[in-house]
This record gives C-alpha cells, sequence and structure tokens, in this order.
C-alpha cells in the first residue's frame, strides 16, 4: 500500500510539474513579445509570435512613423509584467494578462502618437511543435477597466 501511495504522489507532483512549466513558458514568450512590440522592434516580436500573426506585426511596422520612433528613444524602454495566466479550454492555450507601463501608443493620426503611464493587455499564446507562441488576431489593444 505504501508503495502505491508513494507512486501515486510521485505521479501527481510529475504532472504538476509539467503544467506549471507550461505556464511559465507561455507567460516568459507573452512578456518578451510584448517587451519587443511596445519598444517597437517588430523584427524581434517576430521570433514570438505565430505565422498567421506576422502579417499584424508588418501592418503595426508599415504604421510607425518617425515621430513614434522619437517618442521611444526619448522617454526609454516600456516595461511589462506579467500579472496573472488563464488556461482556456485546454493544454495548449493560455491567456496571459500583462501590465505595460511608460510605452507609446501609436494611433491615427499618424502625430498623435503618446506615452501610455500603464494599461493591461490579455496576450493569447498557443503551443505549436513544442514551443509556445502568441497568437495575434489584431493588434493588442488595453483592456477596460471596470468601474464596478
Amino acid at each position: 500500500m505504501k508503495v502505491f501511495f508513494l507512486f501515486c504522489t510521485a505521479f501527481l507532483m510529475t504532472g504538476c510539474s509539467l503544467v506549471l512549466t507550461d505556464d511559465n513558458e507561455a507567460m516568459d514568450v507573452a512578456a518578451r513579445w510584448a517587451e519587443a512590440y511596445f519598444n517597437y522592434d517588430f523584427h524581434k516580436a517576430e521570433q514570438y509570435v505565430t505565422p498567421e500573426s506576422e502579417r499584424w506585426l508588418r501592418f503595426a511596422a508599415s504604421n510607425t512613423t518617425e515621430h513614434d520612433l522619437q517618442l521611444v528613444q526619448e522617454d526609454g524602454e516600456a516595461i511589462v509584467d506579467v500579472d496573472d495566466f488563464f488556461t482556456e479550454a485546454n493544454d495548449t492555450l493560455r491567456i496571459v494578462q500583462l501590465r505595460v507601463r511608460n510605452f507609446v501608443s501609436a494611433t491615427l493620426p499618424a502625430d498623435s502618437a503618446h506615452r501610455v503611464d500603464e494599461a493591461m493587455f490579455n496576450i493569447t499564446t498557443v503551443l505549436r511543435d513544442g514551443k509556445w507562441k502568441v497568437r495575434m488576431e489584431g493588434l493588442p489593444q488595453s483592456e477596460k477597466q471596470s468601474r464596478d
């Protein structure tokens, strides 16, 4: 009976550590992507996204102006912190909640870009070929805070 109990305990601990490893990797990829993206390093951000997401990075890059880049250089780098994560429906999808501070929000018209003190973003990560990748379904949008 002791052997069975020890076996079950070891099995459960191993299973939990695999899930935690996946969670940590998903959060790490989301944070690295956000650091590159919000500091306008779209080439670096590309290594963290799914192939179908690359078009959104190209779109963001094509709408980046000299004014945007100047603001980034003047005010320093954006700061990214992982706030939380959520497992969605299966083992291959995580929603990572990020707090991004001190970043330039590019808007249209181009000369209206401005520095944002802090915003929250929910970033979708998916497991593809054993690697976590950010799946962009559009440009990141700040999550609106409820007044409730």
